[in-house]
């Protein structure tokens, strides 16, 4: 299960990437089975209330092998895995790397489409979900073998015997979040996800005695470089499945979580709900944040009120932690920007358009579809992030991302400076713009707005903090959107832009003056 058409890294750069130790042949061994036979007891995963060592881990995974094996698998084909944030989807995944597959990865908040495009994507030789989704996604009539978790780590021979796989061939596939677009298909190879995990261990500093917590899924890149993160490392990975504040906080100290990773709306909740409480003391250590816009008094409230050491990261599906904060950063340069470029990593600026283009060692090895290839990978093997930001001494600041724009008559308006602008304003609690068609200007600047009290909400308050803060009168809204409830968002934190404007019928809806007699307010 290879990309087709992808533009390759150069042999003269994969080259460098070998030379100086970031790519390496280095196996599967290295990591849960070494680490069982050293310190069988020490603990690998916590599910729940129940903690999984090493030596637990080493053995599930041993029968988990034993049974996919059964499937014919080779590196061209794969095995299919909607997973909950459950230690059985981390053997699951493991386990179908030693069988000589591909990881498949769906996060089980998928639909039945996820699943029918999943499959087209490649070769599936099986399918491993819950009894419940097996049944609510009608996995049985997909023409697949399909296996609970359960039967994946029944009783059985620990098969041990298994070849390590070639560290450069696709072994991974996650799906983009599709917050502007479909989902794409992103396949990664064990040196780029472990190069994602090794630039994440050196700006954290993880050693055997951390544990992450982890609420992002396991299915995300995110989730599969922390499983690396802690299990290639002796370290201990926290699994929080259905993130809810209070509970999720009590966990989070009763296991001694001393690194956060994630989108920020999971940080933000967390210190709201230890605020609540009083609180002034927390395990945590170390945060690394990314995916989205970081508002910065929360890093400064993270750093003075709790001594957790905030470190910045620049990523995405297909290239994970680009840059970070580096170590020896003290002080504002923890604050201000996203970063250094992580060891073998390079950025670029493209003249006409200004987009950010990267490439380094763990960036991905293509998409499945080849026309995805043909619009994101350029010459050289740069990534083409669509993303847009600056590069100062080596450093780099994301401003904001080139399709998340409005064109209000030829002239582009940023929605990342618009969402801060405006949920700056008292008594907004999220807010997020988008674009809608609009027969005089081309397209219409709106805003989505969470808040306390909906009726409270006036458009003109909102313009005139929009002016209070520097914006130019090009740039105003002019529709607010009312919201009640949480704006939609990704698993990973993210806003669904593309949703807003279809969710906003049911909406309080305040227009511009030059609206109001043209539309139903």
């Amino acid at each position: 299960m290879q990309p087709a058409g992808a533009v390759a890294l150069p042999p003269e750069v994969i080259a460098s990437y070998v030379a100086e130790g970031l790519w390496d042949d280095a196996g599967l061994r290295i990591g849960i089975e070494a680490w069982a036979q050293r310190t069988p007891d020490r603990v690998a995963l916590v599910e729940d209330d129940r903690a999984w060592t090493y030596a637990e881990l080493d053995a599930a995974v041993a029968r988990a092998v034993t049974r996919l094996t059964e499937f014919g698998l080779d590196a061209n084909r794969g095995v299919l895995v909607i997973a909950p944030l459950h230690a059985l989807s981390v053997v699951a995944y493991h386990a179908v790397l030693r069988a000589g597959g591909v990881a498949v990865m769906l996060d089980r908040r998928c639909g039945r489409a996820d699943v029918t495009a999943a499959l087209a994507a490649g070769d599936i030789a099986a399918v491993v979900a819950p009894p419940h989704l097996i049944e609510a996604l009608t996995l049985a009539d997909l023409g697949r073998p399909v296996l609970t978790f359960d039967e994946l780590v029944a009783p059985s021979e620990e098969f041990r015997g298994w070849v390590e796989p070639d560290p450069r061939r696709g072994c991974a596939v996650v799906f983009t979040s599709g917050t502007t677009s479909r989902p794409k298909a992103v396949v990664h190879c064990l040196n780029t996800i472990r190069a994602g995990a090794r630039n994440m261990a050196g700006s954290l500093q993880v050693t055997a005695d951390d544990a992450a917590f982890l609420s992002t899924p396991i299915a995300s890149i995110t989730g599969l470089v922390q499983a690396h993160l802690t299990l290639d490392r002796g370290a201990t990975l926290i699994l929080e499945d259905q993130f809810e504040p209070a509970r999720s906080l009590d966990r989070l100290i009763r296991h001694g979580a001393t690194i956060l990773g994630g989108a920020p709306v999971i940080l933000e909740q967390l210190i709201d709900e230890a605020r609540r409480r009083d609180l002034h003391d927390l395990p945590l250590r170390a945060l690394a944040l990314g995916g989205a816009m970081i508002p910065r008094p929360l890093l400064e409230l993270a750093l003075a009120r709790y001594r957790i050491t905030p470190v910045r990261m620049y990523g995405s599906s297909e290239i994970p932690c680009a840059t970070y904060t580096l170590v020896s950063d003290v002080g504002e340069a923890r604050l201000r920007d996203d970063g250094a470029c992580a060891p073998g990593t390079q950025l670029s600026i493209d003249d006409a358009t200004g987009e950010l283009l990267v490439r380094g060692p763990s960036r991905f090895l293509g998409y499945l579809d080849e026309q995805d290839n043909r619009a994101a990978l350029a010459d050289g093997g740069w990534f083409r992030t669509g993303d847009v930001g600056r590069i100062e001494a080596g450093r780099l600041t994301v401003t904001g991302r080139l399709k998340e724009v409005v064109a209000r008559k030829g002239l582009k308006i940023s929605l990342a400076e618009i969402d801060e602008v405006v949920a700056s304003l008292p008594g907004v609690e999220e807010a997020a713009a988008f674009g809608v068609p609009d027969a005089e200007t081309g397209e219409r600047l709106a805003i989505a707005i969470r808040v306390v009290d909906a009726d409270a909400v006036d458009f003109d308050a909102v313009v005139n903090h929009c002016l209070a803060a520097g914006l130019a009168k090009w740039k105003l809204p002019e529709q607010v959107d009312v919201w009640e409830s949480p704006l939609p968002r990704t698993a990973s934190g993210k806003i669904q832009r593309r949703y807003l404007a279809n969710a906003a019928a049911c909406r309080r809806r305040l227009l511009a003056p030059r609206l109001r007699r043209d539309e139903p307010v």
